[in-house]
């Protein structure tokens, strides 16, 4: 039912593809998502040399944890896009971009919250060797 509910909501903010992500077999980025009141969706898009963004494909962040696989040494462009409808507002979105070039062998968490209408999205590195967090940057340039 949710996921009707998202593809509705895609549908009537006007994104025309809703290409599911296939991403890589090694699952190294894992998305918590904690949503009250909103549908979240994660587009994921390759950039290239000249930070032109190449969309992949979309997931549907409907469930508490969900793995991806993301291609290491790649740069790449989350796009974090909260659609929630009100009675009086109608349907809103709001959108979070985030860059990110995974490292091989290390892991990566995205948390992802909304909330009484205010919403937040943190990246964290993840050394496999010692299990420390370190919160990415993802708002630096190509």
């Amino acid at each position: 039912m949710r996921a009707l509910c998202v593809m509705a909501l895609l549908a009537a903010a006007g994104c025309g593809s809703s290409q599911p992500y296939v991403g890589l077999a090694d699952k190294n980025l894992h998305v918590y998502t904690t949503a009250q009141g909103a549908a979240v969706v994660m587009g994921v898009h390759r950039l290239d040399d000249k930070c032109f963004a190449h969309y992949e494909g979309v997931v549907t962040l409907d469930r508490p944890v969900i793995d991806i696989g993301l291609p290491p040494g790649r740069l790449t462009l989350l796009v974090f896009e909260f659609y929630s409808m009100g009675i009086f507002s109608g349907t809103r979105s709001l959108r979070v971009d985030a860059k990110i070039t995974p490292r091989a062998g290390y892991r990566y968490d995205a948390i992802v919250i909304y909330k009484d209408s205010l919403y937040s999205v943190d990246l964290l590195e993840i050394d496999p060797r010692t299990g420390s967090k370190r919160e990415l940057d993802t708002r630096r340039g190509c």
